[in-house]
């Protein structure tokens, strides 16, 4: 039985970026996970193409780990920078760029944070700037 007709969804396929992370991934649960994934995806897709945005984390997160190793080597602290400053990002915006909560949402001291802003080049967001002034 055919997935789209069994969630009355129509859609017509995957993204090519969709289906090169599908096939980087090493399905450890085989044929019946592939299947939970791509009827999760037919469920949860809005558009007519499945995309990355309808891929289970995991899925991405190792395809996306798969591409960094792939390419060149690097350290370990070179291969930390790019996710841990989306996460300071992320934790700043979610605090209105208040330094104060986003370090404690952190859990780290507002000094490392002031530390890691400076290298990772996050200055305070202009508007956040204009509303304090």
């Amino acid at each position: 039985l055919n997935m789209c007709a069994r969630h009355d969804r129509e859609k017509n396929n995957f993204t090519e970026e969709a289906m090169q992370y599908l096939e980087s991934y090493n399905w450890p649960g085989n044929v019946r996970e592939l299947e939970n994934v791509v009827e999760r995806a037919v469920v949860l897709s809005k558009d007519s193409m499945i995309g990355l945005e309808d891929l289970p984390p995991n899925v991405v997160e190792y395809a996306e780990s798969e591409k960094t190793v792939g390419y060149k080597a690097v350290s370990l602290r070179e291969a930390l920078e790019e996710p841990e400053k989306r996460i300071i990002e992320m934790a700043l915006r979610r605090n209105n760029w208040n330094r104060q909560l986003a370090a404690d949402m952190l859990e780290i001291n507002r000094t490392t944070l002031y530390k890691k802003m400076k290298r990772y080049s996050l200055e305070v967001e202009p508007l956040a700037r204009a509303q304090n002034s």
